[in-house]
């Protein structure tokens, strides 16, 4: 090790390893690569010298960057949030070549690291580990393709005038030049490579060629590579014939005569800081909504309305369930819905949508999908203003808190906003890349962080709201007697933890400072289980204590799920509120507050019950 460099320093988790694997996106799959768990932002350095061969979108793989170092390796770079090389870019070991991100098939912040030799897939981890720093680099300095000295047999060439032979033009199709120094190379030096010729004795040592041909007898035999040197005419060809000696692959080599302009040095590339939106073409829309401000009928039971393209308020009759749907974090809520066409319904996608019952205001949003299984009746879903947080783009921010960055959006989008509150803690800089569920997430987690505190952010009737969890306590009881049926699970497997290890890099003395905070009950009971994360910037002890504690006191806890079916409904039950449990489940007797995870409302001809995912215990309450 010490000859190449680890692509992601600070990072060495591996959240998934080389080979066979189960992929969440295309079930089991060979992994051609490891995949390096790392923050949004984190810098990505390239493996080793050598000249960038892709850079740019790549399917599945998201922002990529292939890399080719010469003698047949190459090394790749995937699900990027940004890249700084272009290709063909000479790039030098431990150069920034891009930023961790999550684009393409993802599910979250990480780095795929992968390699292929001579166009076969290996395991990176053979060439590199996570100690091997820029600074224990022992490899070529040089920001050319990597260097690899081989034998060789060269054959001086000539183009010939016969088609069949090659003619005047290359593999490439382009018109040979003598005066350029380019000659034919076995299939596993790419083109474009630079070849210097040593140790034959002759006036071309230290010729520096460039790869531009291939030839069905340029092949590697015994470890010998085969060269075809272009002449500049048949009789310096015969003069010339064959000469064993070595061959330098890559690098800018020595001379190439007076065409040779040797290796440019790629200018450095500023660390992306902040996006500009330089231009704008054709003005944003809006949309025309009366049925916002229209008071309810305050009729008993389900009140459906659907507002169309012209302004007309339509309630059409109702075949089956409705079904109002809700989840805590990364949806919207939905409704769905069955109507009996007629003569005067019309409506289309993107028309508003409103769902009262028994005059409670329950849903606000637009409809998305239509589907017909007959020519009467159309079944239709309809999404809230969080749908819109689907949208993918990019910003930057700086200082700005959880509810700044939701304001933000909001305006960017034109979405209504309630009741949003100060989430106090300031993130001190951002660039983000991906939907806007992920940048608001990442706002959620950093605050959950610093400050211990959870935020449910969802959408009241057409406006979005951002509360404490504990602002959303109901004073809904609900036990066996409540419900027709239940499932429980409790976990210590996932999110749970009783040790908090922070560290942080302090330039100054040139270590690593690390700070843990254990739990020793829990730690008896379950064992060590252990949250690590390494911070970008320094904080004293006191603060790293305070931030350790929120940690704690919010992973400390076993994990509980709970789903109670077929509840007596209640409108208010929505994810992301809190309802009381008091029931007794075996290994404990729940008299809890449990958080709403998702929530399911049937409202059935008259029948209104609900189905609640219940997870953690969020404090004691009074039986």
């Amino acid at each position: 090790m010490g000859k190449y460099v680890w692509p992601c320093p600070s990072y060495s988790r591996i959240s998934s390893g080389y080979g066979n694997r189960t992929c969440p996106f295309h079930g089991k799959e060979f992994h051609d690569g490891v995949d390096l768990a790392a923050a949004s932002g984190a810098p990505i350095l390239a493996f080793g010298p050598g000249t960038v061969t892709k850079s740019g979108w790549n399917g599945g793989y998201g922002n990529y960057i292939s890399i080719d170092h010469g003698g047949g390796l190459m090394s790749f770079y995937g699900h990027a949030s940004a890249l700084y090389v272009k290709q063909g870019a000479k790039v030098t070991a431990g150069q920034k070549i891009a930023a961790v991100g999550t684009t393409g098939s993802s599910t979250g912040c990480h780095l795929h690291f992968g390699m292929h030799k001579n166009g076969s897939s290996v395991n990176p981890l053979n060439y590199v580990s996570s100690g091997d720093t820029l600074a224990k680099y022992s490899g070529s300095k040089s920001s050319g393709t990597a260097t690899n000295t081989v034998k060789a047999l060269f054959t001086a060439y000539y183009p010939a005038n016969n088609a069949m032979e090659g003619g005047f033009l290359d593999a490439l199709g382009n018109r040979l030049d003598p005066s350029k120094h380019t000659c034919a190379a076995p299939p596993s030096v790419p083109f474009g490579t630079k070849v210097t010729v040593q140790g034959t004795g002759t006036a071309l040592d230290g010729v520096t060629y460039t790869v531009n041909d291939r030839s069905g007898m340029i092949q590697i035999e015994s470890g010998v590579y085969h060269f075809d040197l272009l002449m500049s005419s048949n009789a310096e060809c015969n003069r010339w014939g064959k000469k064993y000696g070595k061959v330098v692959i890559g690098g800018s080599g020595g001379s190439s005569g007076s065409t040779s302009s040797g290796t440019s040095t790629e200018k450095e590339k500023k660390d992306i800081t902040t996006v500009v939106v330089k231009s704008v073409t054709g003005a944003a829309g809006t949309r025309k909504e009366i049925l916002r401000d229209v008071p309810s009928c305050q009729m008993p039971g389900a009140e459906l309305i659907i507002q169309n393209k012209n302004g007309q308020l339509q309630q059409p009759m109702i075949e089956g369930d409705i079904v109002w749907e809700t989840t805590r974090s990364g949806a919207a809520s939905s409704l769905t819905f069955t109507v009996v066409k007629d003569d005067t319904l019309n409506f289309h996608e993107g028309n508003p949508v409103s769902f009262r019952f028994n005059g409670a205001n329950v849903f606000y949003g637009y409809v998305f999908k239509k589907s017909r299984s007959d020519n009467r009746l159309i079944k239709v879903t309809a999404y809230d203003q969080l749908r819109y947080f689907k949208n993918k783009d990019t910003i930057s921010y700086v200082n700005k808190t959880y509810a700044d960055v939701l304001k933000m959006l909001a305006a960017d989008y034109g979405l209504k906003v309630g009741t949003v509150t100060d989430t106090k803690y300031k993130i001190p800089q951002r660039i983000e890349e991906g939907t806007l569920f992920d940048m608001l997430g990442n706002a959620s987690d950093l605050t959950i962080i610093n400050t211990g505190k959870v935020y449910v952010l969802y959408d009241d009737f057409g406006k979005l709201c951002l509360k404490p969890y504990e602002s959303l306590l109901l004073p809904l009881y609900i036990d066996e007697d409540t419900a027709q049926g239940y499932s429980y699970t409790s976990s210590i497997d996932s999110d749970v933890y009783n040790r908090i290890k922070l560290a942080w890099d302090n330039d100054e003395t040139g270590v690593r400072e690390v700070h843990v905070m254990n739990n020793t009950a829990s730690q008896s009971k379950w064992g060590t289980l252990q949250y690590y994360e390494k911070l970008d910037n320094a904080l004293n002890t006191a603060d790293l204590q305070t931030k350790a504690k929120a940690l704690m006191n919010y992973y400390n806890v076993i994990h509980r799920e709970l789903t109670m079916q077929k509840v007596f409904g209640d409108v208010r039950a929505r994810a992301g509120t809190s309802v009381c449990v008091g029931m007794g489940l075996g290994d404990i007797n729940i008299k809890n507050y449990m958080c709403v995870e998702k929530a399911k409302h049937t409202f059935s001809n008259g029948l209104y019950t609900m189905d609640l995912y219940l997870s953690g215990i969020r404090g004691e309450f009074s039986a």
